[in-house]
């Protein structure tokens, strides 16, 4: 239906045909809509001040990883700072992170998962419940990608409190 309906308005004139593959550079319509609180592509790197540039992760994992293999990366090796992709947009997962805190991320999502993994809570509800726990007034801002060290230990703090208190219960 989409595909029928994106011919027909294209045909009529009202949008621009695809002139080559979806990159992040070109980015597809649909998945760039699905993303509802994009942040911007990064410039500048917030660890090293350095620019930011556009790579396929091979050059940081030594081999192509995921379907949507792009990355934004801090242009100086040293600082090895990167952030992944919105599949086929180019727009951020989350905020440039150096190797301290996509540790702590990990951990954070380690923590949480399986609140909503394990069928307990929809994903919306579990990230409801992060967001009243964080004092975050708008769950839709309440994204683990968007967090620096200290949010991400709150994270991890909040989920093991919950956890202690549901076997408290039990």
């Amino acid at each position: 239906m989409i595909g029928t309906m994106q011919k027909a308005l294209t045909k009529a004139g009202m949008v621009k045909p695809r002139t080559g593959p979806v990159t992040p550079q070109n980015p597809s319509r649909s998945a760039t809509a699905r993303v509802k609180n994009p942040l911007p592509a990064p410039i500048e790197c917030p660890y090293c001040g350095d620019t930011v540039e556009l790579v396929n992760n091979s050059e940081i994992y030594g081999r192509p990883y995921g379907e949507w293999p792009w990355a934004y990366r801090c242009a100086d090796s040293d600082c090895n700072s990167y952030v992944g992709l919105h599949p086929l947009t180019g727009i951020p997962l989350g905020t440039l992170a150096n190797t301290e805190l996509r540790k702590a991320r990990k951990d954070a999502k380690a923590a949480f998962n399986p609140i909503w993994q394990s069928g307990e809570m929809t994903r919306n509800e579990a990230y409801a419940w992060l967001a009243d726990a964080l004092r975050i007034e708008n769950a839709e801002e309440c994204h683990i990608g968007w967090f620096d060290l200290v949010m991400c230990r709150q994270v991890t703090r909040q989920c093991y409190r919950r956890r202690v208190a549901q076997q408290v219960k039990s």
